[in-house]
């Protein structure tokens, strides 16, 4: 008899490993087509898995490159059976902050992971590489690439931008500090070197020490691009000439305090003056004189229809902790070993597409990078509210579709200039680019007739027509069929 339990107990072992074995082979290496991707190793630590990937992709030269990332979910969510709704934190690595909290919702995270591999310029080849790592998640069959949320903070933030324009369909994006207007941020940056003391002696006391270690990026980024800043290289780059692409649920967030994301870009209401705050006398940040390129004079709340957007404003709260000089650099707040105080819900509206959340600081202070004070608030309700809804008919507009069929059809029609004068690449492997255009599609023509209808409307109307002069959801199909 006890013989009989222990192998009784020994067989449902096996099988249970067995099929714990079998979920977790559903994210496997590809291999057999250009930019496939390779597993390196899958680790568990307090319940949580991640497998580290390498990632192979074109860069804005059309030269092949490979970048790391990681990607992490709960067994139970694998075991459940169900597609798996994905977070994708893109340009920064994840906090382990973030991962839990996204984790805690029932969401996987993938994320960039900077082990062997050195992050990429957020102008640059993150781009590229932001591009094929969604790419990837989205090819994995255990997640439904319909229930996406991109995020990200400062370049992140930005990525998170970039990304939303190019994707389709997505749950929700939401950008915390974004640059929407590198026309301006680029000049800022560049006219604020000298003011803000970098390129002093590294142990010298810098008079704008946080801008200071971002100020050099404007001579690398006008070193990859075209150096004349009233080109419309700038403005491209910038997510104010693509707002139109952006078209899920958006939450952005600005801070009165950033000195390195004004808020200057993102209204034009003034909550403070400089006056008294101790800066330099050679520090500037007027919108207008520092924006060169005239299309790209907009701030981020009037380059969207009113119609679509809604301003909440939070005003700091006594009790926050404000940052000082100690703190003169750019860390993560679970860095910092400080009573948080009460959760603040970041408000917002269910009937705003996008939703603009500003932290209402006062005045920024010379030593400070995106915050003056160290908040605590949450998003929990947004993503709650969005984790699991289908994406609306108006989700695909005519200027989405264009730049889908474009990356189908490999013509990208707004792209930035390289500095030899060349557009840049912002194309994957053309097969794998061309799967998660079709993939896309069929995602949202199969949520409901609306939804079929409204595309075949706006492709029939289209001068771009890769599919044949109808548009056929059985041929989208057979083009869907890969490798």
């Amino acid at each position: 008899m006890k013989n009989t339990s222990l192998t009784l107990i020994v067989v449902l072992t096996i099988v249970q490993w067995q099929f714990l074995f079998a979920q977790t082979q559903l994210i496997t290496s590809e291999k057999g087509f250009d930019g496939a991707v390779l597993v390196e190793n899958t680790q568990k630590n307090d319940g949580i898995y991640s497998l580290t990937v390498t990632i192979p992709y074109l860069g804005m030269s059309g030269e092949k490159l490979r970048g790391q990332a990681r990607f992490y979910y709960k067994q139970e969510l694998l075991e459940s059976n169900n597609k798996i709704p994905v977070y994708c934190g893109v340009h920064y690595e994840s906090s382990e902050k973030t991962i839990k909290k996204y984790i805690d919702m029932g969401i996987a995270v993938i994320t960039p992971y900077f082990g062997e591999i050195p992050i990429k310029f957020p102008l640059g080849n993150s781009i590229n590489f932001s591009k094929a790592m969604i790419q990837w998640a989205r090819r994995l069959p255990v997640v439904d690439r319909a229930k996406m949320i991109f995020g990200g903070v400062s370049g992140g933030g930005y990525m998170t931008l970039a990304m939303g324009a190019e994707f389709f369909p997505l749950c929700a994006l939401v950008s915390d500090v974004p640059c929407p207007n590198w026309s301006y941020g680029t000049n800022y940056l560049l006219v604020n070197q000298e003011a803000s003391g970098c390129w002093l002696p590294p142990n010298e006391q810098k008079a704008l020490p946080v801008l200071a270690q971002i100020a050099p990026g404007a001579n690398l980024a006008m070193y990859i691009f075209e150096k004349d800043l009233k080109s419309n290289t700038w403005y491209t780059l910038s997510p104010i000439s693509y707002v139109d692409r952006i078209t899920a649920p958006v939450m952005v967030l600005a801070a009165t305090g950033d000195m390195l994301c004004t808020i200057d870009m993102f209204t034009r209401e003034k909550f403070f003056t400089l006056e008294g705050q101790g800066f330099p006398k050679n520090y500037t940040r007027d919108f207008d004189s520092l924006t060169l390129n005239e299309k790209a004079k907009v701030t981020l709340d009037e380059s969207i229809p009113k119609e679509k957007f809604a301003t909440h404003v939070i005003d700091a709260p006594k009790e926050l902790y404000q940052f000082s000089l100690n703190d003169s650099k750019i860390i993560d707040d679970s860095s910092y070993d400080i009573d948080m105080t009460k959760e603040i819900e970041r408000p917002w509206s269910k009937d705003k597409q996008w939703n603009l959340v500003i932290l209402n600081e006062g005045a920024p202070l010379p030593y400070i990078g995106h915050n003056r004070y160290l908040w605590n608030t949450s998003i929990s309700t947004f993503v709650n509210h969005y984790k699991n809804r289908e994406a609306d008919v108006e989700q695909l507009n005519a200027a989405k579709l264009k730049r889908l069929l474009e990356r189908y059809s490999r013509k990208l029609s707004e792209v930035a200039l390289l500095a030899n004068g060349e557009p840049a690449n912002r194309l994957n492997f053309e097969k794998l680019e061309k799967l998660d255009v079709v993939t896309g599609l069929l995602d949202y023509a199969s949520i409901s007739p609306a939804h079929t209808r409204n595309l075949k409307k706006l492709y029939n109307a289209s001068s771009l027509n890769p599919f044949g002069k109808t548009l056929s959801i059985r041929h989208l199909k057979i083009l869907a069929v890969f490798p």
